[in-house]
């Protein structure tokens, strides 16, 4: 049996949106199609602004360390020490 169901991806977990009947612990096969007002899609032209905007951002952070001595290469040992 073949059924579309609109659902939700919420931490971890797809939620439906409208009642399923199913018995508790039926497993099933899930196909995805991301519905076309996702604000996630990748190919999204305010999307791809915003990851342009971040790279740029990143790649202008000084690679040499500042009067501290410390640099955004220090990030993990900062971070987790070391």
């Amino acid at each position: 049996m073949t059924r579309t169901i609109s659902a939700i991806f919420d931490a971890g977990v797809f939620r439906p949106l409208e009642p399923v009947e199913l018995a508790d612990g039926t497993q099933v096969e899930l196909q995805l199609q991301l519905a076309s007002d996702t604000s996630c899609d990748p190919g999204d032209e305010n999307s791809k602004k915003a990851w342009l905007d971040y790279l740029e951002r990143m790649e202008s952070l000084p690679a040499r360390p500042a009067s501290d001595g410390l640099s955004n290469r220090d990030h993990d040992q900062i971070i987790y020490g070391g």
